[in-house]
């Protein structure tokens, strides 16, 4: 907190007058007791009854004090010193376990504040949705209450967390554990596929896509991305995922080269989907720049738009051309890797239509209670435009799925898309979040900072986005003073009587004034306990949390068991060789 609670002079008064009154009640109240069990134990006349007549009695020496009330007083007063001691040592504990932040809870949100974040309130909203048994995704533990705070099947979220801090542990794998209906999950690591697949795969198949080896899973199965695109609308949007996906964050396109390469390149993409080519002849035309096959074929389906548009493309002049076709082909520089080839094009010089592998469908993945993993990383070799393409892809089929039955999915989908801006660089996502909650698309996006989400979509796009979310969850580790000061904000304020006395000739006054103070500052905010995280919620006030890791759940037995089977094991002991400077080459035997 900002500043202490400040009750003001009158405060350490108070005080003494309750431990005074407390001793009275403690000593006299004894002293009642013993005197009247010792008398009763001793078999003389009962004491007087009213304290007044046996205090004076007792003074007065006309009411004895047998011996059995000295050892009844003994007994009561170990009695008390052994509870005093119990409970200093359970208040002890408890205070082991209280974070530094704790005392600001009692001034955010709690109780009725938060009744539709409850576990009553969140149960309503699902049976109103026909979801059975599974109120919610659970926060934390509201931690001036001990409630729980539940993000209904109709709230989307936000979460800020800095680089270990829990989110993966605290938020993504038990709404994965927990969720009622399909799961895309992204990240760039494997533990959230270690902990939780071996879980979800006891209700329905999952799949991971792993085109950067992060899990070390062989394609078994693939995804074509041209499968995707069904028109020249579908084109554009699969280029627009391999444009933001291969640009340097915080680079500007050019003006005039990027559009080009763009239109370009999605008049090649709808004309390999139109000739059922593999994505990879894509690169092959934009290599060779004066191909004529996506020329014929756009002719041949009657695209004339697009292909009187690479027709002048290919006419300008060389250096021009090479400007366009160059840009086109950073655009595209994933398809270059031939582990990432495997998951999205066929092998073994199958065709489209001969690969004996299965073939992942985003539609029929959208009407079932399967799972699947997508995985890249930033960098180097990313596959970002295509783990992006294949999270559009399944979340479109979702929101399509969602129209067919009456304007929502019978079951909830949930979308924890943890690191949100590097695996999944969805540029559309800030206009789309307010209206996929309705569908019962539950996209959880999880970014490391707030700077992240503005390199990805811009100032206003991060602030529609965060506008947009019912749920916001802060779970510390960020120093961007900007972030947290507005965050500081948002949290508010706390009000306290402030006392001051003055003395003067005439006597002393006190006075009392209302003043106002920050719950949180920036230092607070920044320097946020682990295990705890900040809910800022549609209609209730900020509120406080104690996290709830999957091991603090009912989940914890199958977490480790799925653990055990999926995480890489250390390889087998190989038979040690001499090394080269105990070896002699040049002696022979």
């Amino acid at each position: 907190m900002s500043a202490p609670n400040r009750k003001g002079i009158g405060m350490g008064d108070a005080v003494l007058v309750w431990l005074a009154i407390g001793f009275i009640v403690v000593f006299g109240g004894g002293t009642y007791t013993a005197l009247h069990l010792g008398s009763w134990m001793a078999g003389i006349d009962a004491p007087p009854a009213h304290p007044i007549d046996l205090i004076a009695g007792l003074v007065k020496g006309r009411v004895p004090w047998p011996t059995e009330a000295t050892v009844a007083a003994c007994v009561m007063a170990g009695v008390v010193l052994a509870l005093t001691i119990v409970l200093l040592v359970a208040w002890k504990k408890g205070a082991s376990k209280r974070a530094r932040v704790d005392k600001a809870a009692r001034y955010l949100g709690r109780g009725k504040s938060l009744a539709a974040f409850s576990e009553k309130g969140a149960k309503a909203t699902a049976e109103r949705l026909g979801v059975k048994d599974i109120a919610g995704i659970v926060v934390g533990k509201v931690v001036s209450t001990g409630q729980k705070f539940i993000q209904s099947w109709e709230d989307l979220s936000i979460d800020i967390w800095g680089p270990r801090t829990g989110k993966s542990t605290s938020r993504v794998i038990p709404a994965i554990l927990n969720a009622p209906g399909a799961v895309v999950s992204t990240s760039n690591k494997r533990d959230v596929v270690d902990g939780t697949r071996g879980v979800r795969e006891q209700a329905a198949p999952a799949w991971v896509f792993d085109p950067q080896k992060i899990a070390q899973e062989e394609p078994d199965w693939w995804w074509n991305p041209l499968s995707y695109v069904t028109d020249e609308e579908k084109a554009y949007k699969l280029t627009q995922h391999f444009s933001i996906g291969s640009r340097v964050p915080g680079s500007k396109p050019d003006a005039y080269f990027d559009p080009k390469a763009e239109d370009i390149l999605s008049s090649y993409f709808l004309a390999a989907a139109l000739g059922d080519l593999p994505i990879t002849q894509v690169y092959i035309w934009v290599t060779e720049q004066v191909s004529q096959e996506p020329i014929e074929i756009l002719r041949e389906h009657d695209y004339e738009l697009q292909y009187k548009g690479l027709e002048s493309t290919l006419k300008l002049a060389d250096k021009q051309r090479d400007g366009i076709f160059g840009t086109a082909e950073k655009m595209i520089q994933c398809l270059k890797s031939r582990n990432t080839l495997r998951w999205v094009a066929p092998t073994g010089g199958a065709t489209v239509a001969t690969d004996a592998r299965r073939q992942f469908n985003p539609h029929a993945f959208a009407a079932s209670h399967e799972t699947i993993y997508i995985l890249s990383k930033e960098g180097a070799g990313s596959a970002a435009p295509l783990t992006t393409a294949l999270t559009v892809a399944i979340a479109e089929a979702m929101e399509e799925r969602a129209e067919r039955c009456g304007g929502r999915l019978p079951q909830p989908a949930v979308l924890p898309l943890d690191e949100l801006a590097n695996v999944v660089r969805w540029a559309a996502l800030p206009d789309l979040f307010s209206h996929y909650g309705s569908k019962g698309i539950i996209v959880m996006g999880i970014l490391q900072s707030w700077s992240q989400g503005v390199e990805l979509w811009g100032e206003a796009g991060m602030r529609k986005i965060w506008s947009a979310a019912n749920v916001k969850v802060y779970g510390g580790g960020v120093a961007e003073a900007g972030f947290l000061r507005e965050l500081m904000d948002l949290i508010g304020d706390y009000s306290y009587i402030n006392v001051s006395t003055s003395s003067g000739k005439s006597g002393s006054s006190r006075s009392r004034q209302q003043s106002k103070e920050r719950i949180f500052d920036v230092s607070n905010l920044a320097e946020l306990d682990r295990g705890r995280a900040v809910v800022l919620a549609s209609g209730a006030p900020a509120t406080l949390v104690r996290t709830m890791p999957w091991y603090t759940g009912p989940h914890k037995e199958a977490v480790e068991a799925s653990i055990k089977k999926y995480s890489p094991r250390p390889e087998e002991p190989t038979e040690t060789v001499p090394a080269a400077s105990t070896v002699n080459p040049w002696v022979t035997k």
